[in-house]
């Protein structure tokens, strides 16, 4: 339980961050923030290893760089099921699936989760 409160505060401030670092990102409120966190969580469980496994050829013949699209694609849908929450454009999408995973891994290490 400690974990999974531990890994919704982080994609819950790595959020934070990325709202505050674009100006095409825009979530309206805490209670969306965190309800995106949640939902982001869940298709990072659910949905991303899918994607993963699907896509994993592409992902070979691009040298991992695939996966940015994937995590772009994630996030993307995570918006889309938030009402209050809102990002302008693909290519913004992939930017803050960059600094979001940068943010998260970040903070990971500084509360010691691996």
């Amino acid at each position: 339980m400690k974990r999974i409160i531990l890994t919704l505060a982080v994609n819950t401030i790595s959020l934070w961050i990325v709202n505050y670092l674009f100006t095409g990102v825009e979530i309206s409120s805490g209670e969306t923030l965190m309800i995106l966190a949640i939902i982001l969580s869940l298709l990072n469980v659910t949905i991303k290893p899918i994607l993963n496994i699907f896509t994993f050829p592409v992902t070979l013949l691009t040298f991992g760089l695939f996966s940015l699209i994937i995590n772009g694609f994630v996030l993307q849908l995570a918006f889309s099921f938030v009402s209050g929450a809102s990002i302008d454009s693909f290519t913004t999408t992939v930017l803050a699936a960059i600094v979001l995973s940068i943010a998260n891994s970040f903070l990971n290490a500084l509360v010691g989760k691996k």
